[in-house]
């Protein structure tokens, strides 16, 4: 067996949340690179409706300990925060206990719950093991800038001051794209050598010009309909108003616009299209991984957008898997966030900022299928040389392996 990993994260697999299907998907990989793996999470909590998993377990070769929550759901902001508090104190607990049993080589974190980084630099200092935190977003800040939840100032700034000292005490921080980096060197002070950029990869991945016209046909699309796609979470980083606004006025030309999942302003996107009569933006709540694949395979282009400002702060996900399939991208953000970038160095997407922007993207996309087509092999080829689940998967191996 080789190195023994510790990782912290209050979500774990068959737990929904995206962070937990990460910690999965990453203990699952290092286990087939001959890591031994064991992880301290949360019993299932994200959704309401969710069952209670073994407190122990061995699943997919990963030792699994979970913690007893006594809450579900994050329907209201007091059953996250008392969900938080609840695993912090007895993740906490067991993350110590764990490590005086197993001696692990390495502690490793997440970013779920915010502060979670605590556990992993306690026991990594008790023990003078490194520790590494994998920061998927950057909190406070992504908090304070999508002005989604006004929290007092002095809250905020004790947030930030704890979450420097976890930032402070990590061996190696973990984030997604140059532009998060940038922010921890400039902004937090961090040591740019104790910085490491490794993407996310595709979830799922889903190759490329895999049964387009067989979802086309099951879906009942015609051949010359352009259909758009925005899937997933509709939450406060995700610019909606700019897409509506453009497939308002593209009413009448053979476009659709579908949204797929859920979130904070899915409420808001029903009321626009039904109070506006916007008839070419279909609304679908989460679907069945079957279902979900037919639609990805069926789009012609894929929405990702970041609200402004946010492009130091976070890296939509999402766009690794529209890549994996071989779909261009929107991205209704800053030219400089990573995802744009991305975009536009690989040749396969567009930058939209705005509703006028998005507009003349998908005009010209209906006039010029070949540039399409080019941009869909531009997008296969940039996920197959840079962001496929297996390479991406090995750079971690290689991070844990350098560590001493």
């Amino acid at each position: 067996m080789g190195r023994r990993l510790l990782v912290v994260n209050q979500y774990y697999a068959p737990d929904v949340a995206a962070s937990g299907q990460i910690a999965a998907d990453l203990c699952e990989g290092l286990v087939k690179r001959g890591f031994e793996v064991h992880v301290v999470a949360g019993q299932p909590s994200y959704g309401g409706d969710v069952k209670e998993q073994p407190a122990e377990e061995v699943l997919n070769g990963v030792h699994v300990y979970r913690v007893a929550m006594r809450t579900r759901g994050r329907a209201s902001m007091r059953s996250r925060i008392v969900g938080y508090w609840r695993f912090l104190r007895g993740g906490a607990s067991a993350a110590r206990k764990i490590a005086r049993s197993i001696r692990p080589d390495v502690v490793v974190t997440l970013s779920n719950p915010p502060l979670v980084g605590r556990i992993g630099a306690r026991v990594a200092r008790d023990l003078t093991i490194p520790f590494v935190y994998l920061l998927h977003d950057i909190h406070p800040d992504a908090l304070v800038a999508s002005g989604w939840l006004r929290v007092p100032k002095f809250l905020i700034e004790l947030w930030d001051r704890a979450h420097r000292r976890v930032l402070g005490r990590a061996t190696k921080v973990v984030v997604l794209g140059e532009g998060m980096k940038e922010t921890l060197v400039t902004k937090k002070g961090v040591d740019p050598s104790r910085v490491e950029v490794i993407p996310l990869w595709g979830r799922p991945e889903i190759g490329s010009g895999d049964g387009a016209h067989d979802a086309r046909t099951r879906l009942a699309i015609s051949e010359n309909e352009l259909v758009i796609l925005h899937a997933g979470n509709m939450g406060i980083m995700h610019p909606i108003d700019p897409i509506l606004d453009a497939a308002k006025s593209l009413r009448g030309r053979e476009v659709r616009f579908v949204f797929l999942g859920d979130g904070p302003r899915r409420v808001h996107v029903a009321e626009r299209v039904q109070a506006e009569g916007i008839s070419n933006v279909m609304l679908l709540g989460y679907l069945s991984q079957n279902e979900f694949l037919d639609w990805v395979r069926a789009s012609d282009a894929c929405l990702v957008g970041l609200e402004p400002g946010m492009e130091g702060l976070a890296v939509p996900s999402r766009a690794f898997t529209f890549l994996s399939a071989g779909k261009p991208l929107i991205a209704t953000m800053s030219p400089t966030a990573d995802v744009a970038r991305i975009a536009v160095e690989g040749r396969c997407g567009w930058v939209a900022g705005d509703a006028e922007a998005v507009r003349k993207v998908i005009e010209h996309a209906i006039e010029s299928r070949t540039e399409l087509q080019e941009m869909s092999a531009n997008a296969a080829r940039v996920y197959r040389t840079s962001f496929a689940r297996e390479s991406v998967l090995d750079q971690y191996a290689g991070l844990f392996n350098s560590l001493r």
